[in-house]
């Protein structure tokens, strides 16, 4: 595999906005040589794929400790080299019918600082995927891609921080609208548009506390995930879960030389939920193994050590 991109990128002062352009420009060849002939067959054989690439973007600084801004980008994806070689007949070489994906995506947002301590983090987007890459099982532990015609990722992301003496707050959230627009599969062939992307949750919510003193520290996170697809067609789903982690740790200066143990335990309530999903898994609803659990209540300790302070 070779891959060239050479790209180009400014910006610009405009008073109290910042512009930004750029472009690149992708050019990767993948190459198989097969030394192996005794099968009566030869599987070399070339790939080329290449797209330009521009951007454009601009922030504004409303206040002092406020900003807006908005981007559009364009990118393309190669397959990966397994990509390429998983074929869903099983046969070697590489794919000559899997595509490149390429994407445009729009994206408005706004982040400060409010009432002198909160930090915020507002941001909308908006990306259409032209060829996107897909997985599905085709036996044997092989995972093979296909191109959907297009879909459309549209969500919204949000985070706040802020602190309260020793204490330290954090929360985000992200929301994905991700669907099919346009993808006939199957045989009879099965239109999808309007199904949602599987292997993505629809919404996400992570909030953490950590409270400080000179030596020590002491910390707790939550996550949270909605329901996941496990295929195409949204036939199953895995239920949403929700987890709370825990640690604790502290530093002990011995003169130079400093040791920063931690400890900690993930899963707290020992909750048992599906971790994630095999996408497109091989067989039936009832019988395809779609379903990876996630670790039950894990216990870590570890340190660091140092001759002298961070």
């Amino acid at each position: 595999m070779t891959s060239l991109g050479p790209y180009l990128r400014d910006e610009l002062e405009l008073g109290r906005a910042r512009a930004t352009a750029g472009v690149r420009w992708d050019n990767t060849e993948f190459e198989v040589r097969d030394h192996f002939l005794t099968d009566g067959r030869d599987d070399s054989g070339k790939r080329n794929m290449s797209a330009v690439s521009p951007m454009a973007g601009v922030a504004v600084r409303m206040t002092p400790l406020h900003s807006v801004y908005g981007n559009v980008s364009t990118a393309f994806e190669t397959p990966t080299t397994t990509e390429l070689g998983n074929q869903a007949d099983g046969s070697a070489g590489l794919n000559r019918d899997l595509k490149p994906q390429y994407s445009t995506t729009y994206e408005a947002g706004a982040k400060g600082l409010a009432l002198t301590r909160l930090q915020y983090d507002v941001a909308l987007f908006s990306t259409n995927v032209r060829d996107e890459l897909i997985p599905f099982d085709i036996g044997s532990g092989r995972t093979a891609f296909r191109n959907a015609g297009r879909t459309r990722r549209r969500g919204a992301e949000a985070s706040l921080a802020t602190e309260a003496g020793p204490l330290a707050f954090t929360t985000a959230y992200t929301y994905s609208h991700f669907r099919f627009a346009d993808f006939t599969t199957g045989t009879p062939a099965t239109q999808l548009a309007g199904k949602t992307i599987p292997g993505i949750p629809e919404q996400q919510l992570q909030a953490s506390v950590t409270w400080r003193v000179p030596r020590a520290f002491v910390g707790a996170d939550w996550l949270a995930k909605s329901k996941v697809f496990v295929n195409d067609a949204n036939a199953a789903a895995a239920p949403g879960y929700a987890v709370a982690n825990l640690r604790l740790g502290g530093t002990a200066a011995f003169g130079r030389p400093w040791l920063a143990p931690v400890i900690g335990v993930q899963n707290l309530f020992d909750r048992k939920y599906v971790g994630s999903v095999a996408v497109n898994a091989a067989g039936t609803v009832a019988t395809a193994k779609f379903y990876e659990p996630g670790p039950g209540r894990t216990l870590f300790a570890g340190f660091s050590a140092a001759t002298s302070p961070w």
